[in-house]
């Protein structure tokens, strides 16, 4: 029998209690990729608690649906570096049905437990599908460890009331409906029950989302003037149309990216090419200055630009762009309804405030600027929204956090670890390591001819 010294993932966990009546909020690093490259999974993820004792399960954080699971340590093929042990926790039970949404490749039962973020956001009895087949390739790319689906389904009352979100809501502990989110890699983060104004510059622009047809694709629509190319002016057909934000799609969908990439006035002086059968565009950079994507997205009269390096603009990929050429972001919209689809380019470049819908209230998206030394001009910044939702004295008179966040949690799998740290074999210059269920082991006893030797 071997033990083996291992590191472990320990999520760093901001607590902050911002009132006296108990109301919170929590702030959570959010993992991201530095570049987006569309070889590898390139989502966001989020430490999220599940089970007594929690354990942290990477889950990655899906903006257009409530469906929320996570993989089985047991799991067959699953794609990613965290998994939910069911034997480990008090408070887990089965539901004795299987996951409405699996397919063959992919699939599992469903289950409830505690599910938290932090030490002081937690509900009981929420439910989940464990997945125990992971072997779809294709969701491989979109799901690292499970999914975490951040928007409560408008059409149906009743799931939209089991979601998490409103539950804490509801269970009094949240400071505000509201989540707030940061996509780019110099500060990936998510609040829950706050927007943190360090994390933001400018006026949050907040515009209502549309009540949803059951026949969409996707739910989380609201309505831009439109999308804006290299002179500012807007795209053809792109104007006052209903869009979706989708945090596991690297794209952005425009009217025609043919239109685009052939007119300086949209795309600039750029050289590109067009591959008629897969549809994606690419401009040639085989140069040590790399072309620039020009897009920018205006909503509610406020003008967005989309980062353009390892963003829009994405590294040489043979597989997918001839050689010499870097493939871009934008791609022809879907005959699907709503009709703009924006992607991790989008959500990369922007600060995004969600305030989930409760009693009296609908569902808003609210935009600004990152906080930090981002590409942005001080005109940028100081853009003021056109209008303002009707509604906004009611649902957006948001409460601001005002202490520090703390850090506090201990998770199973630290619970597991060693209190003493022991030497790697064969590894003498490595730094001493914890161990995994040392203490469980028995004691090896060596018979001697003169005395047994207990270890």
């Amino acid at each position: 029998m071997l033990l083996w010294a291992f590191t472990t993932f320990v999520a760093v966990l901001l607590v902050t209690v911002s009132s006296a009546d108990g109301q919170t909020w929590v702030s959570l690093p959010m993992n991201v990729p530095q570049n987006i490259s569309d070889l590898v999974f390139d989502g966001p993820t989020v430490p999220t608690l599940f089970g007594t004792p929690p354990q942290v399960i990477n889950l990655t954080l899906d903006l257009n649906t409530a469906k929320l699971a996570v993989y089985s340590s047991d799991c067959v093929l699953c794609a990613g570096n965290t998994s939910f042990d069911v034997s480990m926790s008090s408070t887990v039970k089965p539901l004795n049905y299987s996951w409405p949404y699996s397919t063959l490749a992919y699939n599992g039962n469903v289950y409830s437990d505690t599910m938290g973020f932090g030490d002081v956001l937690q509900v009981s009895d929420i439910p989940f599908g464990l997945i125990e087949t992971g072997g779809d390739r294709g969701l491989a790319y979109l799901l690292y460890n499970g999914r975490l689906g951040l928007f409560p389904d408008p059409l149906n009352a009743t799931a939209a009331s089991q979601h998490f979100l409103l539950q804490m809501y509801q269970s009094g502990q949240l400071l505000n409906p509201v989540v707030g989110l940061r996509f780019d890699p110099m500060n990936p983060k998510i609040t829950i029950g706050a927007l943190d104004p360090n994390d933001y510059q400018g006026q949050i622009n907040w515009v209502p989302l549309t009540t949803p047809n059951s026949t969409w694709m996707y739910k989380n629509t609201f309505v831009i003037n439109g999308l804006k190319g290299y002179n500012g002016s807007f795209l053809p057909e792109s104007e006052n149309l209903p869009t979706t934000l989708d945090s596991l799609w690297t794209g952005i969908s425009m009217p025609n990216v043919n239109t685009y990439v052939k007119s300086k006035g949209f795309a600039g002086n750029v050289h590109y090419s067009l591959n008629s059968k897969s549809g994606v565009a690419s401009y040639v950079c085989n140069s040590t200055i790399p072309p620039y994507v020009a897009l920018t997205a205006t909503i509610n009269g406020v003008d967005y630009p989309m980062d353009s390096l390892n963003n829009l603009l994405r590294p040489m990929a043979s597989n997918i762009a001839p050689a010499g050429c870097c493939p871009i972001a934008p791609t022809n919209r879907s005959a699907d309804f709503p009709n703009l689809n924006f992607g991790l380019p989008f959500l990369r470049s922007v600060y995004l405030a969600y305030r989930f819908p409760t009693a009296g209230c609908p569902g808003f998206y609210g935009f600004a600027f990152p906080s930090g030394p981002v590409n942005r001009t001080t005109a940028q910044i100081s853009q003021t929204p056109t209008s303002t939702p009707t509604n906004s004295a009611q649902c957006l008179a948001l409460i601001a956090p005002t202490s520090t966040p703390t850090m506090s949690v201990m998770t199973a799998q630290q619970m597991l670890l060693s209190t003493t740290k022991y030497k790697v074999y064969g590894g003498p210059q490595d730094m001493s390591m914890p161990l995994m269920g040392f203490e469980n082991f028995p004691a090896i006893v060596w018979n001697s001819s003169l005395k047994n030797v207990v270890l």
